[in-house]
């Protein structure tokens, strides 16, 4: 009862159970963001946007990385929102992290804004994926990256290993191919995918077209 209580609050953390959620998130998405990110040149003075923000440990990290920039957070969770601004108070305080409440599919946003966009283990509870993809590819400047981040990577080998997650969840693990292909639909071009040997683990970069 207690996982599925936790478990539950992966897709819209509320109360009790999903502060301990965010906690968890925190704590275990730590690997998988800092392997991802040696795949994202993100550079001093760029502006980034984390989907998705959940607990704020990514805003955290990329406002290290980029100096003098300046990192945005969105979630979807009133809850989340709270708890990555308290995390990240002083970011915020001194105006290099701003985290609000948004949703992916109505970006908060004027057109070309970010360098760089990553989403880590959000796309999966995204709700109109395709047409998401083409706001997140709106607010990102000519020439920015977006990396997608995954933890559940679909296995040929196990085609099983998911499938408690996803019923409980109502999601879907993903495929390289298809996320390609999904980026590829979306306007987004020089699509790059990374996996990690001995995980699951994968992560796609897409780039805004430089006209």
């Amino acid at each position: 009862m207690k996982y599925h209580k936790l478990t539950e609050n992966a897709v819209k953390p509320t109360g009790f159970w999903g502060r301990l959620m965010i906690r968890s998130m925190n704590k275990g998405h730590q690997n998988i963001t800092d392997w991802a990110l040696s795949y994202f040149d993100v550079q001093n003075g760029n502006i980034v946007l984390d989907i998705g923000c959940g607990g704020g440990r990514t805003v955290n990290k990329l406002c290290t990385a980029v100096g003098s920039g300046k990192v945005y957070g969105v979630d979807y969770s009133e809850l989340c929102v709270k708890k990555s601004l308290e995390l990240n108070r002083k970011n915020v305080l001194c105006r290099k992290a701003v985290i609000e409440q948004a949703s992916v599919s109505e970006l908060p946003f004027e057109d070309n804004t970010f360098d760089k966009i990553i989403a880590v283990e959000t796309y999966y509870f995204w709700p109109d994926k395709l047409n998401d993809l083409k706001e997140v590819l709106r607010v990102l400047k000519r020439g920015g990256q977006l990396m997608l981040v995954f933890e559940m990577l679909f296995d040929e080998q196990d085609p099983d290993k998911w499938t408690a997650v996803e019923k409980r969840l109502d999601i879907q693990a993903v495929r390289e191919e298809d996320i390609q292909n999904m980026l590829r639909d979306a306007g987004f071009i020089n699509i790059e995918t990374y996996t990690k040997e001995g995980t699951s683990w994968l992560c796609a970069v897409g780039e805004k077209e430089v006209l």
